[in-house]
């Protein structure tokens, strides 16, 4: 399987990388970042107001992905949202099971109000047909294809008149590598294209215009941006980053845009528990070196190696001193108890 791996950041509407291997099926507990037969979790934040950010890329203070959430026995959510005052706002999802206990039909409402909001068919490789509503009509329907080893095939996004909105198609390797995957908007234009060879490492992307004339190329071999040209004379559409992971922690980060080259960082985590859990520290520095952005964390664990208690402090060339940022605590009960 290849090491490094290429995936490009927003605001080009892109994927993640082509060369990352078929992951695992993983529960919704353990999507969020839970180990364990986790029953629920209710966190309490507070936030320093301290001026800090950073660029665009590898993300450094990372988020709390559920703040109140349920799940069943099986690490399905039921439950998910945050406190308001003492009101719990989120969404409340009603299951439907086949006679395995497998999850077939998920409909999710509006805890506070009632109201519908999203209905979700699933398949044994995952959900294959989620609608949408809005004020109680379908406002956009997600329709979802597997090949016969049950990685993502098509994807096709609906508008509330049934009209495409966005296609896209992935061929995959039948040991999950994806080696080709190409996107369409609403008039079935192709609008992007990026290639895989697992056996040289190389990575293609480009971008059409509503012409099918290119605007965009990127080449990548073994993770390392080898040429970037945008053929356009419009403002340059980029303005995002191109991310290179790799298996040792890092994160090679590439700023590309038009009549410059790619500016080149690398962004270093490193993690408490196995698995990539609970980083430690994420320092950002330039090709030099040096550091320029970083973010440090402090943990209290359980037996199951979740987290009950935060504390995360952030750090930037402009103000180099360790700044308390966020202070989490977090009650988890467990299925078990």
């Amino acid at each position: 399987m290849p090491s490094l791996r290429c995936a490009l950041s927003p605001p080009l509407v892109l994927i993640a990388s082509i060369a990352s291997a078929q992951q695992p099926s993983k529960t919704d507990a353990e999507m969020d970042g839970f180990a364990g037969p986790i029953k629920s979790v209710s966190t309490t934040t507070t936030r320093f107001p301290v001026k800090w950010s950073q660029p665009g890329g590898p993300t450094l203070a990372i988020p709390i992905f559920c703040s109140e959430c349920e799940y069943d026995s099986d690490g399905t959510k039921t439950r998910s949202g945050q406190i308001a005052g003492d009101e719990f706002q989120g969404e409340i999802s009603l299951l439907v099971r086949d006679g395995n206990g497998r999850v077939i039909d998920r409909k999710v409402y509006n805890a506070s109000t009632g109201q519908f909001l999203r209905h979700e068919i699933v398949g044994p490789f995952g959900k294959t047909h989620e609608t949408d509503y809005l004020d109680g009509k379908v406002s956009t329907e997600q329709l979802i294809d597997y090949d016969q080893y049950g990685h993502m095939s098509n994807w096709q996004s609906l508008d509330s008149a049934g009209n495409q909105t966005s296609r896209n198609r992935t061929i995959t390797t039948k040991d999950g590598v994806p080696t080709d995957r190409s996107g369409w908007g609403k008039d079935d234009r192709l609008s992007w294209r990026q290639t895989y060879d697992p056996k040289t490492e190389e990575e293609h992307f480009t971008t059409y215009d509503d012409s099918g004339s290119v605007k965009l190329i990127l080449t990548c071999i073994r993770g390392q941006v080898t040429s970037f040209r945008e053929q356009s004379d419009l403002p340059s559409e980029f303005g995002g980053n191109l991310i290179a992971s790799l298996d040792n922690g890092n994160a090679e980060n590439y700023d590309c845009a038009k009549n410059r080259s790619c500016e080149r960082s690398i962004v270093h985590y490193e993690y408490m528990s196995p698995g990539k859990r609970n980083p430690t520290s994420a320092e950002w520095r330039d090709a030099e070196g040096r550091l320029l952005y970083a973010a440090y964390y402090e943990y209290e664990l359980d037996a199951f190696q979740n987290w009950t208690h935060r504390k995360v402090s952030v750090w930037s060339y402009d103000n180099p001193e360790r700044t308390p940022y966020e202070d989490d605590t977090r009650t988890i009960t467990y299925w078990q108890e």
